[in-house]
């Protein structure tokens, strides 16, 4: 790993020490919706000391205990307002500071109200009616009311580069009466509320003073577990613990120091800098430990699969795809180079969705199966000569696409693995130089299936670069976006997984997990979500050190 050791030592001295560090800091704001994943070029080989040295939390024995601080770092914020913030290492401390409208279940992906206490909608599906709680308080004693929503969305709408803009998806007004808030839509909009999952804030106190030039947006006024100390230009952000409708935390204080990179933040974690950091498994084979972590796997929308050309008419040959993907070994995959970080899936619906159907084929691994469907595909040797394209810098999928190669020579095929730059991988995927391809998509909180499975999203600007196109697929996937009752939309997202088993239009491998490591000091029931790896931080404590030997 390369290690800027000046500046390292540097950044140690002045978390010691306090003293104030004014240089200027790189930035990199990470896209919720990248259509391809391109892992860092640092990962390195896993060791059977990482996974043993790590630790997975799944219960806790001792009694939790007040006070303590817990460190944790970002990237040096231009504002610390979380609507017009473009960082999302900024967005993840700024859910300490701040509530959203609604937040998402860990265990069913499924959008909860926060601090909104219910919901309705109209019957043809273009309003949404949402009720505030009136229990909860801004730090600085004014209570939350709807008018806060509508300035929130006013706030978006006035700022294209905010991490939010999502939340305008298909909004023709808004407006508030009393204690609620109505949200027209310009057409029926399934996935609308995880469009809400969006931090609230004050109308009066930014009301006028939104410019990120104004004071105010570093000196936040939210409604979360933990408000606004102090912030040193560069340095450190200072939280405190207060009582907010979710109770009060144990711990007492939350120090977030500045750092210029995910490089650093890796370093700082290791050295016991820092307490906790949320991590991709292509970093895990970077960390060295020096004490025991703990592990709590965060559900994630990252999907890994393997696609094929649909420009090849071979590939249209249903019996062929269907031989492939039996001879995929989705569970050697997670369990051996993933270290079971992930969840098993045929579908581009996480299996831990309450949207999942369990009843589709899932293609589990069987050779005799996939020697079978080939039979029936009849194809002569000639004809099954394939590529596998595969970007190098990501070690676990070429590791991934090596042993998906080795399977499906054992059944008769004759298969190679192409390993190209991710530059040149992308390039080849747009322009159709491919038989078949190793990708993930990061789907987000909001899956874009439209442009991943549709007609549509094939061509420039989409993501359907195994460009199937089906016209039934094309129905069944706008259908599902267009369901206005949770009972309907439930129902379209299981006849859409149904075709996609049928007609495997890419081959699902899993789900990849985050990651949300913790030193041994940090205690509690974590339960971190894809929305903030922070949720239910007032149940964390801080357990007293033991001085090592």
């Amino acid at each position: 790993m390369k290690i800027y050791k000046g500046f390292l030592i540097f950044l140690i001295f002045f978390i010691l020490v306090g003293c104030q560090n004014e240089s200027t800091l790189l930035e990199q704001t990470t896209n919720e919706n990248n259509s391809i994943e391109k892992t860092e070029e640092t990962t390195t080989q896993k060791t059977e000391e990482t996974s043993t040295e790590q630790t997975t939390e799944t219960s806790e024995t001792s009694t939790p205990v007040e006070g303590g601080e817990l460190i944790l770092s970002m990237r040096m914020p231009k504002t610390l307002n979380p609507l017009i913030n473009e960082d999302a290492t900024v967005d993840n401390i700024l859910k300490l500071i701040f509530e959203p409208l609604f937040t998402i279940d860990s265990e069913t992906l499924k959008p909860i109200p926060n601090l909104a206490s219910s919901y309705s909608i109209s019957e043809d599906g273009m309003s949404v009616y949402i009720n505030m709680r009136d229990d909860i308080y801004w730090h600085d004693g004014s209570k939350v009311s709807a008018k806060d929503v509508v300035f929130s969305l006013d706030t978006i709408k006035a700022t294209p580069t905010s991490l939010y803009t999502s939340a305008l998806n298909k909004i023709s007004s808004y407006s508030s009466k009393g204690n609620q808030v109505i949200i027209n839509y310009t057409e029926p909009y399934s996935f609308f509320i995880y469009n809400l999952c969006f931090p609230i804030i004050p109308s009066s106190y930014y009301k006028n003073n939104l410019d990120i030039e104004s004071s105010k947006n570093l000196k936040p006024v939210g409604n979360g577990s933990f408000k606004y100390s102090s912030y040193r230009l560069a340095n450190e952000l200072i939280l405190e613990k207060t009582t907010s409708f979710k109770g009060t935390p144990y711990i007492n204080s939350i120090k977030v120091i500045i750092t210029p990179d995910g490089e650093t933040d890796l370093y700082a974690f290791e050295k016991n800098i820092i307490n906790s950091i949320n991590i991709d498994f292509s970093n895990w084979g970077n960390l060295n430990y020096k004490r025991e972590k703990i592990s709590n796997g965060i559900i994630s929308n990252n999907f890994e699969y393997l696609g094929f050309n649909f420009d090849k008419d071979i590939f249209k040959n249903i019996d062929l795809r269907k031989a492939i993907a039996y001879a995929i070994p989705k569970d050697e995959i997670i369990k051996n180079i993933y270290l079971n970080n992930g969840q098993k899936a045929i579908a581009p619906i996480n299996p831990k969705s309450f949207l999942a159907y369990s009843e589709i084929e899932g293609y589990d691994y069987n050779i005799q199966k996939s020697v079978e469907a080939l039979g029936k595909a009849n194809l002569t040797k000639e004809m099954t000569n394939f590529n596998i394209l595969v970007n190098e810098e990501n070690k676990e999928r070429v590791e991934t696409a090596e042993l998906i190669q080795k399977r499906l020579n054992q059944v008769g095929l004759n298969v190679t693995v192409v390993k190209k730059s991710f530059e040149e991988y992308k390039m080849d995927l747009e322009n159709g130089n491919f038989d078949m391809f190793l990708a993930g998509i990061d789907f987000g909180i909001v899956p874009n299936l439209q442009s991943f499975l549709m007609s549509s999203g094939t061509g420039q600007g989409g993501i359907n670069y195994q460009n199937f196109s089906d016209e039934r697929m094309d129905f069944l996937v706008g259908n599902m976006y267009k369901s206005i009752s949770e009972e309907t939309f439930i129902k379209s997202a299981i006849e859409m997984q149904q075709y996609f088993a049928e007609q495997l239009p890419v081959v699902g491998i899993f789900f990849k997990d985050q990651i949300l490591l913790t030193d041994y000091t940090v205690k509690g029931d974590k339960k971190p979500n894809i929305y903030n790896q922070f949720n239910n931080i007032e149940k964390w404590y801080i357990e007293q050190e033991v001085e090592d030997d």
